[in-house]
């Protein structure tokens, strides 16, 4: 809810330095408010967890990791969803839900944690899909394409602003 208002600020701040003319302060502050703006969103927005019949497919920060359930060797949940592949390798669910903290299991006895919808449906998904197999079982990690090219259009306005500052 902080980040939105954030980017709602930030965006108001610039339409209005443009309506008003004030172009100096516009392209000043182009750059921060864009690169706040994209790191919000590449931190808050963009990471998730895709499910499909093949395989896992994990995007997280500038990041996205693809792994066919035949590769999996087990998921749990830490701080966030963990996912071990059978290379010996974890991957981290930046965009998965994370540890909500504890709930009593009845009154006077201890704590349990709160095991998330969303790993009991990873966790189903995988049971049933791990059998069936798939013909690709290589994990596939690769730049998330689209973060890392819109960070650099955001670097290259953080430069005309700093030009702009100097000027």
């Amino acid at each position: 809810m902080a980040s939105g208002l954030v980017v709602v600020l930030g965006v108001f701040l610039l339409f209005d330095a443009g309506a008003r003319g004030s172009w100096d302060v516009f392209w000043a502050t182009a750059g921060p408010v864009t690169a706040i703006v994209w790191a919000l969103w590449v931190l808050t927005v963009r990471p998730a967890v895709r499910l499909d019949d093949d395989a896992l497919t994990v995007v997280n920060p500038l990041r996205t990791t693809r792994v066919p359930w035949v590769a999996v060797t087990d998921v749990r949940l830490r701080w966030q969803i963990v996912v071990q592949t059978a290379d010996g390798r974890s991957v981290t669910c930046r965009g998965g839900p994370s540890i909500r903290g504890s709930r009593p299991l009845s009154r006077g006895e201890l704590s349990a944690a709160h095991e998330p919808v969303e790993l009991r449906t990873i966790r189903q998904r995988w049971r049933a899909r791990r059998a069936a197999g798939a013909p690709d079982g290589d994990v596939r990690r690769g730049w998330d394409r689209l973060a890392v090219v819109t960070g650099g259009a955001v670097a290259v306005l953080l430069a005309v602003s700093v030009v702009a500052l100097a000027v």
